[in-house]
């Protein structure tokens, strides 16, 4: 329980001294009502969410709040109310909210109460996350499991590309060079090419040595099998926006979520299925980064399949695949950016079939941009219930 107070005396609801202290807080803070109707704000809240004071003042909390938490915090609150689990209070945590204009914002969220005149109040503390800040541990350790995953992920699938590259020429190399020696041992001065002879076999045994090497080498970096436990689907797109925005990527962008609450389980390495989703979304964000004069948008919608299969869509607005390199774009060193190395696709699309999904590119119809399909396994109703 906080206790806010004036000397010896509580603060009333519309005292000067309730307005000042919110606004000398560097930290955006709010106050809701027992019902999630803000009654009081910050003016640091004016300034991390475009709105005025007297715009947020009677309107519900969620009104700060991305998607789906937004459409779900009376729920939420109702919960609490009922239950007394606390889920979210005193308990810090990222969350995903939404700016006046529809971009979205990474913030510390933590939660508290309070009584005022008698009467239960919400304390809001929102901390806006920068990527230039010291990030909090729990986001810092998220950010380095999906680095180390992304970094395994890289070796492996670099290790295979270039074994699958270099093995044909080094194949056509020993070919060529053994034919070579058995003309030359066929010619009648056979026997004054003795040097050249042994040179070509030479020539032959070391190409199909190096192949050998680039097999073993292959073995070596070959991804650990993943571990599989059941994930909502929600988690995960939390999790990965979340990081998405605090990494650098906080732009003019909107952000639509679409991710129903009655979705099964998904069956999946959470860390794995977070780096995928992680390298869409960031690549969404950067196909727009051009230009931002104008608002962008990328929508993340999912949607059960028959099968058990949950799909999940991330689309945007930005400029779409060259359909040069549409039909090649999940293979390696094959990218849409001007200095990208075309191995985060890859990536993703080993992860993906490693989980038995699928992962396809194409048209956002609805954004004009590019849209990603990302197929993955789920847990059956009875068991993901």
């Amino acid at each position: 329980m906080i206790t806010i107070a004036d000397g010896d005396a509580p603060l009333a609801l519309d005292s000067a001294q309730l307005r000042s202290f919110l606004d000398i807080m560097p930290i955006a803070m709010i106050l809701a009502d027992h019902d999630g109707i803000i009654r009081a704000a910050g003016h640091t809240v004016e300034e991390h969410f475009g709105y005025s004071r007297d715009e947020l003042v009677g309107q519900n909390v969620s009104i700060l709040m991305g998607s789906p938490h937004q459409e779900r915090h009376d729920g939420y609150l109702r919960h609490y109310q009922e239950t007394g689990e606390k889920r979210i209070i005193g308990k810090p945590r990222i969350e995903n909210a939404r700016h006046k204009n529809g971009h979205a914002i990474a913030v510390e969220v933590n939660v508290g109460e309070t009584v005022i005149e008698g009467r239960p109040y919400y304390l809001g503390f929102l901390r806006l996350i920068e990527a230039a800040e010291t990030n909090p541990q729990q986001i810092q350790t998220m950010l380095s499991e999906l680095a180390h995953v992304s970094r395994v992920s890289a070796m492996g699938a670099l290790s295979t590309a270039i074994a699958h590259e270099l093995n044909q020429p080094l194949t056509s190399i020993s070919n060529f060079a053994e034919g070579a020696r058995d003309r030359l041992k066929q010619r009648a001065d056979a026997e004054d090419l003795g040097e050249v002879i042994e040179a070509l076999e030479i020539c032959s045994e070391q190409a199909v040595r190096a192949g050998q090497l680039l097999t073993r080498l292959r073995e070596f970096l070959k991804p650990p099998a993943h571990k599989t436990e059941l994930v909502p689907v929600e988690e995960i797109v939390d999790a990965t926006i979340s990081l998405a925005l605090i990494n650098g990527y906080r732009r003019k962008i909107e952000l639509d979520l679409d991710i129903p609450g009655n979705l099964p389980l998904l069956r999946v390495d959470h860390v794995q299925a977070e780096q995928v989703l992680f390298n869409l979304v960031r690549n969404a964000f950067e196909a727009m980064e051009d230009d931002l004069d104008h608002p962008h948008k990328v929508r993340i919608s999912a949607h059960e399949l028959a099968g058990d299969k949950v799909e999940i869509l991330v689309e945007d607005s930005g400029p779409g695949i060259d359909p040069k390199v549409r039909e090649r774009v999940f293979d390696s060193f094959v990218s849409t950016k001007r200095d990208g190395m075309g191995v985060g696709l890859a990536i993703c699309r080993q992860i993906v079939e490693a989980h038995k999904g699928r992962i396809t590119a194409g048209e956002s119809e609805a954004l004009g941009g590019a849209k990603f399909s990302l197929t993955l396994p789920s847990a059956p109703r009875e068991q993901g219930s």
